[in-house]
C-alpha cells in the first residue's frame, strides 16, 4: 500500500521505535495464539453459523449454515476465508484461531507504524502503540471464534488509507481506502457506518467522482449480498437476519455507551462517581477536539496559499468521523430497531476503540507541541497527564 511506503522512507530515523512496534505486535499475536492453544478460540452462537457454513461449503452442500438453511444472518467474508483454509488441507478451527491472532497483531503493527508517522512525539505514539497492545478488550475478542479483530484490523486499514488520500491525492489511496471498506463490509453489517463515514469525509474534501468512485467500490460487494438474501428471505428486513421492531428508548443506548467507554479505561471495581467524571471528561474531549477542527478549518479558509487539507486539520479527521458516525449508527439502527441486538455491549463498540485512541493521541500530541511559556507548558503537560 502507498501509506507503508512512507513509513519506510523514514524507517531509519525512527528505527528503534520502528523495531519496538514490530516488536509489540509479534508480543500480541503470540499471546493469542498461546491463549488460545490448549482449548482453541472460544465460542458462540455466531461461531456456529461462521463454522457450519464453512464445513458445509468445503462438503459441497452450498453456503448453508448449521439448520442447513442459506446463511443470510451473517456476511460471507469470515467463512469463506475458513472454506479457503479448507482447501489447503488446514482445519477451519485453527484458521480461524490464527486468522484472529494475525489481525491483533496487524492492527497493533499498522497503528503503531502510522502514529510513528503521524506524531511529533515518538514516544507517544509508542505508549499508545502499547495501549493497544494490552487493551483488554481488543485481546479479549481476539480469542474468539468471531469476526470482530478482522473487522477492526479492515477498518483501521480502509481509515488509514482515507486519510493518505486527503494528504497525497492518488488513485491508489482512493482505491485501496475502497477495497478495505468493502471487505470490512463484508465482515460485519455494520461496515455500513464505514461506508457513509468515508462518503461523508470525502463529499466536502474531496471532488464529486472521488466519492461516487469511494461510494461505488466500497458499497457494490455488500449490495449484491444483501440482495441475494433479499431473494432467498423475500423480505428486505430481513435481508440481515433481524427483524425490525422496537427496541430500547434512545437515551438507555446512550447510556450504554458512556459506561461501556468507561469500562475500557477504568477497573470495574471503581467507585461509580470514577465513571461519570471520565464520561464528562470524555464529553470534554470530543468538544476540544470539534474546537481544534473547526478553528483549523476557518485557518484553512483564510489562508491565501492554503496547504493540502489534512496537513491543515491534522491527520486525524478520518477516525474521528468514523467514531462519531459509528456511534450514531449503533444508536440509531441496532440500539432502537434491531431486538435482536437490544443491549449495547463491549463487542458492539469495539470498532471505535482504536479510531478513537488514534484520535486522542493526535490531539494529544498537537496539544503538547504548542509553542508556550515554561509555566504554561507545565500546566499543559498535567492537564495531559
Amino acid at each position: 500500500m502507498i501509506v507503508f511506503n512512507k513509513f519506510m522512507d523514514d524507517s531509519v530515523r525512527a528505527y528503534p521505535f520502528t523495531l519496538l512496534i514490530v516488536v509489540l505486535a509479534l508480543l500480541g499475536t503470540a499471546h493469542i495464539l498461546v491463549r488460545t492453544a490448549t482449548y482453541g478460540a472460544a465460542f458462540g452462537i455466531d461461531s456456529t453459523y461462521y463454522l457450519s457454513t464453512a464445513i458445509n461449503f468445503l462438503a459441497g452442500e452450498g453456503w448453508r449454515d448449521v439448520r442447513n438453511r442459506p446463511l443470510v444472518g451473517w456476511p460471507p467474508l469470515f467463512p469463506l476465508l475458513l472454506a479457503a483454509f479448507g482447501w489447503v488441507g488446514i482445519d477451519p478451527l485453527t484458521a480461524g484461531r490464527f486468522i484472529n491472532a494475525a489481525a491483533f497483531g496487524l492492527t497493533i503493527l499498522v497503528a503503531g507504524c502510522w502514529l510513528r508517522s503521524n506524531l511529533r512525539s515518538q514516544w507517544l505514539g509508542l505508549a499508545a502503540t502499547a495501549t493497544i497492545a494490552v487493551s483488554l478488550p481488543l485481546g479479549h475478542y481476539a480469542a474468539w471464534f468471531l469476526t470482530d479483530s478482522l473487522f477492526a484490523l479492515l477498518t483501521l486499514l480502509a481509515l488509514v488509507q482515507l486519510a493518505s488520500f486527503l494528504n497525497s491525492r492518488t488513485a491508489a489511496s482512493l482505491g485501496w481506502a475502497a477495497v478495505c471498506t468493502a471487505l470490512a463490509a463484508l465482515t460485519r453489517y455494520a461496515g455500513v457506518a464505514l461506508i457513509g463515514s468515508g462518503v461523508l469525509l470525502l463529499w466536502p474534501l474531496a471532488r464529486r467522482k472521488h466519492t461516487l468512485i469511494f461510494g461505488a467500490v466500497s458499497s457494490l460487494p455488500l449490495l449484491a449480498v444483501l440482495v441475494r438474501n433479499w431473494a432467498i428471505t423475500g423480505n428486505l428486513t430481513q435481508a440481515t437476519g433481524h427483524r425490525v421492531a422496537l427496541g430500547q428508548p434512545l437515551s438507555d443506548g446512550l447510556r450504554r455507551i458512556v459506561e461501556v467507554l468507561c469500562n475500557w479505561v477504568i477497573p470495574p471495581n471503581a467507585p461509580d462517581g470514577v465513571a461519570y467524571l471520565l464520561g464528562l471528561a470524555l464529553a470534554a474531549v470530543g468538544l476540544a477536539g470539534a474546537t481544534v477542527v473547526l478553528r483549523a478549518r476557518r485557518r484553512h479558509r483564510a489562508d491565501p496559499d492554503p496547504q493540502p487539507v489534512m496537513t491543515a486539520w491534522g491527520p486525524v479527521l478520518p477516525f474521528g468521523v468514523f467514531a462519531v458516525g459509528y456511534l450514531v449508527f449503533i444508536v440509531a439502527v441496532i440500539g432502537v430497531l434491531f431486538t435482536a441486538s437490544p443491549l449495547i455491549d463491549s463487542r458492539f463498540l469495539l470498532p471505535v476503540y482504536v479510531p478513537l485512541l488514534l484520535t486522542a493521541v493526535v490531539l494529544l500530541d498537537r496539544f503538547l507541541s504548542i509553542e508556550a511559556a515554561a509555566g504554561r507548558v507545565a500546566v499543559r503537560f498535567g492537564l495531559a497527564a
